[in-house]
């Protein structure tokens, strides 16, 4: 009778270890610098990424449960105009490249004539290719096609958390996320 309480504590045991063992933690490239200091980011996002945007923030709380999120949806170049305008904003996610160029000072004269200097150029990057506001496409869309985009992210240059808004980009283009964009239609940009 001992013997089999034995055998059964020590299979538990062994099970409990080999599920222990196989869990594979998450690589997810957010370090906080103050873990235990709490930060808002604001966000100015196309709406064409509502659904992708949302499930980022809510997956983005288990990582780093200090963090809030305040989304703006609106259209890119709207939003590019009131980052122009100096409304603050920690990352602005384009659904057009030409926004994001109107604001990155590393853009010639002809992209970015009134020579805004509002994004960290350094911290600008593709996340995904998808469908995007058919308004801004630069031809004429034959009936049933669909207008997709590059969307881009950014920090802007007026942010208080530099280092949260590209913390928070750099998730954006983990793999933690790329089923996200998946569910809503969206393919990752490969680098």
């Amino acid at each position: 009778m001992k013997y089999k309480r034995f055998l059964a504590a020590l299979t538990a045991a062994v099970l409990l270890f080999a599920c222990t063992a196989c869990k594979k933690e998450p690589e997810v490239p957010y370090y906080p610098a103050n873990p235990d200091e709490e930060f808002v980011l604001d966000i100015f996002a196309s709406e064409e990424l509502v659904g992708v945007m949302s499930d980022i923030v809510y997956r983005y709380s288990t990582y780093a449960p200090r963090a809030s999120v305040r989304i703006t949806y609106d259209e890119g170049a709207i939003l590019a105009a009131k980052i122009e305008a100096g409304t603050p904003c920690d990352i602005y996610v384009s659904d057009d490249v030409r926004f994001m160029d109107w604001l990155d000072q590393e853009c010639d004269e002809e992209k970015n004539p009134n020579k805004n200097d509002k994004i960290v150029s350094e911290t600008r990057a593709d996340v995904a290719y998808g469908p995007g506001n058919e308004k801004y496409a630069e031809e004429e869309l034959a009936e049933g096609e669909v207008y997709n985009t590059t969307f881009s992210a950014a920090v802007c240059r007026a942010t208080a958390l530099p280092y949260e808004a590209e913390q928070f980009i750099k998730f954006m283009l983990s793999e933690e996320v790329n089923d996200i964009y998946e569910t809503y239609g969206f393919s990752r940009v490969e680098e």
